[in-house]
């Protein structure tokens, strides 16, 4: 189990002024207001059974790992779901996965609404729908079923589909290999939103990897169709994507429609500090759409990882410059610090 809680220590307006979780005044909780008040709550309470023989089952408030749904850890706290979660390794080599997923203490991938006695937490398809209602009365959760199968030699097959009620339907194949030090990667994903005259989004991505001279590279490509739909790729309850190419800051931009984005990424460790440099470039053409415009994204960014004992430290360094309809934005510039202590 775990609980968290988020205090600006009295320096709201002075030395704070803002947070990535967002936490309103008492009088205006849970909707964003101007105050930010100290809140803690509850990420983590599940309970873990074997109800059969190579069958375990987790219920409760948890971190999940599908790729359509699953706990981000960019933020200060990652984003948890209460669910039901079974898992059966009968057949070897292949766990077979199913899930239903209600509530998620993340609203719009930054947002955390604490437990009150006259509050719950907003409802995971719910937002998505605009019927945010306090209660469960009326939540239909989101259905996860996988197959992972590792039966072949360094190699990985999932499947899965995904059923958010009223919202969309999601299908998601991935492969990822290993041969003769040369690390690869297929994806495919369809999502079938439930709307009249929208058509079925499709995503592929592939990336190739491995080490030379002790730096490890990687190298990846995705392509999402250029349909006029709504939907995208992006973490149900989340802002992350789980396409290979994925930005390190500016998350979820590579799995919008109409949008090809590679990625270029370097590793090395110095043994002194672990140095990840990065490069992302996503476009995004939508100029046969109802509303045209074309976009472009490129993100640089430069991580350094240390752990001094039970301290875990990181810097990160990004650059990134935008281009709207062939005119340049403002090109934005960050310096991250990121200071975990492990009790």
């Amino acid at each position: 189990w775990g609980v968290t809680g988020v205090s600006t220590l009295g320096l709201d307006g002075a030395l704070v002024g803002n947070t990535w979780i967002t936490h309103a005044d008492e009088n205006t909780f849970p909707a964003a207001g101007t105050g930010l008040a100290d809140v803690i709550w509850l990420d983590t309470l599940n309970l873990t059974v074997n109800p059969f023989a190579n069958t375990t089952m987790i219920i409760g408030r948890q971190q999940l790992d599908t790729p359509m749904v699953f706990s981000e850890h960019w933020n200060i706290v990652p984003n948890t779901y209460d669910a039901i979660v079974v898992a059966n390794k009968y057949f070897a080599n292949t766990t077979l996965v199913g899930a239903w997923v209600g509530r998620s203490n993340v609203n719009g991938g930054n947002t955390v609404h604490v437990y009150k006695s006259d509050q719950s937490f907003t409802k995971f398809a719910g937002e998505m729908d605009g019927n945010v209602s306090n209660g469960l009365e009326n939540n239909d959760g989101a259905y996860a079923f996988g197959v992972v199968n590792k039966s072949f030699c360094n190699t990985t097959l999932q499947g899965w589909y995904f059923n958010v009620p009223h919202i969309t339907k999601v299908a998601w194949l991935q492969l990822d290999s290993k041969y003769m030090g040369i690390d690869y990667g297929l994806q495919y994903a369809a999502n079938n939103p439930n709307a009249d005259g929208v058509d079925t989004l499709t995503a592929f991505a592939a990336k190739i990897g491995g080490n030379l001279y002790g730096v490890n590279l990687t190298a990846a490509y995705s392509t999402v169709s250029d349909d006029n739909n709504v939907t995208n790729f992006v973490n149900v309850g989340g802002g992350q994507s789980k396409l290979y190419t994925d930005a390190w800051w500016s998350i979820g931009t590579v799995a919008q429609p109409n949008t090809d984005a590679y990625t270029l990424t370097a590793n090395y460790d110095f043994g002194i500090v672990n140095a990840t440099l990065s490069y992302t470039n996503a476009k995004q053409d939508k100029s046969g759409t109802v509303i045209p415009n074309k976009t472009e994204l490129k993100e640089t960014a430069l991580v350094l990882d240390k752990s001094i004992g039970a301290l875990d430290v990181s810097l990160a360094l990004v650059n990134d410059q935008t281009q709207v309809n062939d005119v340049d934005q403002a090109s934005d510039n960050e310096i991250q610090a990121y200071f975990t202590y492990h009790f």
